[in-house]
C-alpha cells in the first residue's frame, strides 16, 4: 500500500476515533449527572451525543487504524483499510438518508400548510458526512489496490 494512502487512512481513522471519544463524551455528559458540560462541536463539525454513533465512529477509526500499523502481512493491512472503508461509506449513505428524510419531511409539512424549519448544515456538518467524503477517496485506493493484485476485475483501473 503506498504511503500517502496510509498518511491518509490514519487522519480519517484520527478524526473518527476523536470524534467516537467526543460522542461519547457528551452521551455520559447528557445520560448521568456528573455536572459536566457537553461538547457542541470541534473543528466546526457537529457532535452526537449518541452511544450507537459513538461505538460506528470508534469500530471505523479503529479499523483504519489497523491499516496502518506495520505487518509482516500487507493484505491484512489492506483488509483492514478495506473493511473500515466499507464501514465508513455506510455510515455516510446513513448520513444521506437523514438528510434526505429531513429534507423531504420539510417539503411535505410546508406544502400542507405547517410552518417548518429545516437547517441542512446541521445535518452536513457531522463527521459522518465529511468522513464519508475522505473514504470515497480511500475507496478509490482500496479498488485501485485490489485491481493491480488481480482480486477485483475492473477495467477503469487496469493499465496496459
Amino acid at each position: 500500500m503506498k504511503l500517502y494512502v496510509k498518511y491518509l487512512a490514519g487522519i480519517v481513522g484520527l478524526l473518527y476515533i476523536v470524534y467516537g471519544v467526543l460522542g461519547f463524551y457528551n452521551w455520559l455528559s447528557t445520560t448521568f449527572p456528573l455536572k459536566i458540560s457537553p461538547v457542541e462541536n470541534f473543528l466546526a463539525i457537529n457532535i452526537p451525543s449518541d452511544v450507537g454513533a459513538s461505538i460506528a465512529l470508534l469500530t471505523i477509526g479503529s479499523t483504519l487504524m489497523l491499516s496502518v500499523l506495520p505487518s509482516k502481512n500487507p493484505v491484512q493491512n489492506l483488509s483492514a483499510l478495506t473493511v473500515g472503508t466499507i464501514l465508513a461509506l455506510a455510515l455516510f449513505a446513513l448520513q444521506i438518508l437523514v438528510i434526505t428524510a429531513n429534507l423531504l419531511d420539510t417539503i411535505i409539512l410546508s406544502s400542507v400548510g405547517e410552518k417548518t424549519e429545516y437547517n441542512i448544515l446541521a445535518d452536513v456538518q457531522r463527521i459522518e458526512f465529511y468522513g464519508g467524503l475522505l473514504s470515497l477517496i480511500l475507496m478509490y485506493f482500496v479498488i485501485q489496490e485490489l485491481s493491480e493484485r488481480n482480486l477485483v476485475k475492473i477495467r477503469i483501473f487496469r493499465r496496459k
